[in-house]
């Protein structure tokens, strides 16, 4: 029994390592288009990669005990690739696609303060922060806007189990 454990577990790594490799080689691919103002193919290397970094991080939401170098990895590839959408859809002039993206990554994270590891609760809470702040940044450079406003609101009135989660 214990072989089996072993082996769904090691399957599960081996799923999620590949996961990531295959985010690692859109993001780059997106990037590179980005760099070369290939707006249209950026757009599409983005989406996959957001698409792999979202299947890894909702795999976080079913695992109780999980490797935390990898857990963080996908944490931060969700994160990583929502902020670079976030700046190809401001440069493309889509104000509001660009918002959408630093929001969903910050209420991302709020889902995984709730978390029942604590260890996935504190990797969302240093990632949460920097979501904040590029928030914040947003609303400095381009100006107040309704959603982030929302999206903000959770951060600084969390909700009581996620203050006494920082407090333990």
């Amino acid at each position: 029994m214990a072989y089996v454990a072993t082996t769904k577990r090691f399957e599960l790594v081996r799923s999620r390592t590949r996961i990531l490799e295959s985010w690692r080689q859109e993001i780059t691919a997106a990037n590179n288009a980005f760099i070369h103002g290939q707006h249209a193919r950026a757009f599409g290397h983005y989406n996959a990669a957001l698409e792999l970094a979202s299947i890894g991080v909702a795999g976080l939401f079913d695992v109780t005990q999980d490797f935390l170098e990898e857990t963080e990895r996908h944490i931060a590839a969700l994160v990583v690739t929502r902020h670079n959408l976030a700046d190809l859809c401001q440069q493309a002039g889509q104000r509001d696609s660009a918002i959408e993206h630093l929001c969903a990554a910050h209420e991302t994270l709020f889902q995984l303060l709730h978390h029942e590891n604590r260890d996935v609760h504190v990797l969302a809470q240093r990632h949460s922060n920097v979501t904040y702040q590029e928030l914040l940044n947003f609303v400095q450079r381009y100006g107040q806007d309704l959603r982030i406003q929302q999206s903000l609101l959770l951060t600084k009135y969390a909700c009581v189990c996620c203050r006494k989660k920082v407090a333990h």
